[in-house]
């Protein structure tokens, strides 16, 4: 198998449609507009991550206790920031305004620093990425916290997918790799400091200190829910309909899809 490197959501969906890629990972929310947007014959196949880490991080003695907290002060954000796609949203159901908050848009490497030097009061972040922020904030002898609401979402985030030729030619590799992928993360689970040697050893530039922290912070985050216990490495098609419903909240689609127009079921 050949790994190769993608550069962001978007990148890893055309790949994938054009055939360049035979399977990927990314948010299945972008997944969904991509096939409702552009008709990329893409489908996914299985869920890695079975609720949506959105959240903001801020510095541990922040007033900012919920999201309406935010209404008044500044959040930092990067541009395509994932994280942040879904903070209007978030703070409507607490019964707040992003026309309330101020916004200031930076570069990704720049956010944690601007955190720390007080310069906003919050950033945009995932809650397992909060765990590496907090090890630069030790460095400068400050903690920061996360204010966590992408359980309130009930929505998937990171998922395998794979082309619609892929899957109407091919249908038992995409089975052998479903099963293959469920392998190394029941692996994963079962030893994380082997997962964590494969990962410093196959990616330049990975530090074990920080792998250390983060790899179990998100397996737990995957698979400690109630999410995947109901229903482990297949998507529940209710919860993808209701997945869709909320894309279409924070970003209309030009059209609407049905799970199946977004899921491929992949037979035991």
């Amino acid at each position: 198998m050949t790994i190769s490197r993608g550069y962001g959501a978007a990148d890893a969906v055309t790949k994938v449609a054009a055939g360049v890629a035979d399977f990927s990972v990314t948010d299945l929310g972008t997944i969904i507009g991509t096939i409702a947007e552009s008709d990329a014959p893409v489908k996914a196949i299985m869920p890695i991550v079975s609720q949506n880490p959105a959240s903001i991080a801020v510095l541990d003695d922040s007033p900012i206790q919920t999201l309406a907290d935010l209404q008044g002060r500044t959040i930092g954000t990067s541009v395509g920031n994932a994280a942040f796609s879904f903070l209007p949203l978030g703070l409507e159901m607490e019964g707040a305004s992003m026309d309330a908050v101020n916004v200031e848009t930076a570069d990704g490497s720049a956010l944690n620093g601007l955190l720390l030097q007080g310069r906003i009061d919050a950033l945009a972040s995932y809650v397992t990425s909060v765990v590496g922020i907090q090890a630069l904030a030790e460095n400068a002898g400050k903690k920061v916290r996360a204010v966590y609401y992408g359980d309130a979402l009930d929505i998937y985030n990171a998922s395998i997918f794979t082309s619609d030729k892929m899957i109407a030619e091919n249908p038992d590799l995409v089975k052998r790799f479903k099963a293959a992928v469920e392998c190394t993360y029941d692996a994963a689970q079962d030893d994380p400091e082997a997962a964590i040697d494969a990962i410093v050893a196959h990616v330049d530039g990975t530090l074990r200190e920080s792998q250390a922290r983060m790899v179990p912070n998100s397996l737990s985050f995957a698979f400690d829910n109630g999410v995947f216990e109901a229903n482990g490495y297949d998507f529940d098609m209710a919860r993808v309909a209701h997945n869709i419903e909320v894309v279409d909240k924070v970003t209309p689609l030009s059209k609407m899809l049905s799970a199946e127009d977004v899921v491929y079921q992949v037979a035991d």
